[in-house]
């Protein structure tokens, strides 16, 4: 931590070249930057520092104690996936949180240092299993969208899935299975497949994963996962059928439906048309104008 990340051409190239590799390990952070000292404190304005989920710091932010008090609100805005501006006011007796945005340091100092926390993650990944129309769709798709794809199936050529990595196996490794990770298993019917792969990624840290199936199709699956032994909690995790109701008639369309759903699951939304999610402005007016219809005598 010693050194440190400030505003001048060699310093900054050092930050930039270590927030780079940290994007291209593809590991989830937070971006710290000092944007206001008062008085006195040893942080300077333009300092930086990255601040890691298991609460390494890297960079320097003012020493021990203001890295420190800066862990629990920079977990948090990793966690929810929002920008943070906290004060750190140097002093009291001990650390102490005196509001979301304010902390007390504990040191004599008297100084106050304001903090821009931003958080920062891994390009979101759709892994997805199976070789069909269904699955190119996909891949294309889910690419547009800004998702990082790769495929799995044994049948699968990197020129069927251009911009995407291929692999015939999760035994081939490189897949990311993480809280920005939603797989999508679009095998189209081989059953004994999708189980597989359900007992290899279920107990991994991805919120959801997504079968296209349908409702017939995937009780058995998570029948046959439940004699295996997956509990339920697990079992949770699936979405399936995957996808909004879109009425999907063609292999683009389901793709589509499917990608609805994982873009509602990533980004919490209802998967309600938006008339009913936010108001139906197209119904208010109409009912005014009858009103005011049936109000005028003939």
């Amino acid at each position: 931590m010693g050194g440190g990340f400030r505003f001048d051409e060699e310093s900054l190239r050092e930050f930039v070249d270590m927030v780079r590799g940290l994007m291209e390990e593809e590991r989830e952070f937070v971006i710290a930057t000092v944007v206001s000292v008062k008085g006195s404190a040893a942080a300077r304005v333009g300092s930086k520092g990255v601040i890691l989920p298991d609460g390494t710091v890297r960079g320097w932010l003012g020493g021990w104690c203001s890295e420190n008090a800066l862990l629990t609100v920079a977990l948090s805005a990793l966690k929810e996936g929002r920008p943070k501006l906290v004060k750190l006011v140097m002093s009291g007796e001990t650390l102490k949180q005196v509001s979301e945005d304010v902390i007390e340091v504990g040191t004599p100092c008297g100084g106050e240092v304001l903090v821009y926390l931003e958080p920062a993650y891994p390009k979101p990944h759709i892994p997805i299993f199976g070789h069909n129309e269904v699955t190119k769709a996909l891949s294309r798709l889910a690419q547009l969208l800004g998702f990082k794809v790769t495929v799995i199936d044994p049948s699968a050529g990197p020129e069927d899935y251009p911009g995407a990595k291929v692999l015939a196996s999760l035994e081939d490794g490189g897949v990311r299975l993480d809280r920005h990770t939603y797989p999508v298993l679009a095998t189209m019917g081989r059953t004994d497949v999708d189980v597989e792969v359900l007992l290899r990624i279920l107990d991994k840290p991805v919120s959801r994963v997504f079968l296209v199936a349908s409702v017939n199709r995937a009780e058995e699956v998570l029948r046959r996962l439940a004699r295996k032994g997956v509990p339920p909690d697990l079992l949770e995790k699936i979405e399936s059928p995957a996808g909004i109701d879109l009425g999907a008639a063609t292999p683009e369309e389901l793709a589509l439906s499917v990608l609805a759903g994982v873009v509602a699951a990533r980004r919490g939304g209802s998967g309600r048309p938006m008339r009913e999610a936010r108001g139906d402005p197209v119904a208010k007016v109409v009912r005014e104008l009858r009103r005011r219809a049936e109000a005028t005598p003939s």
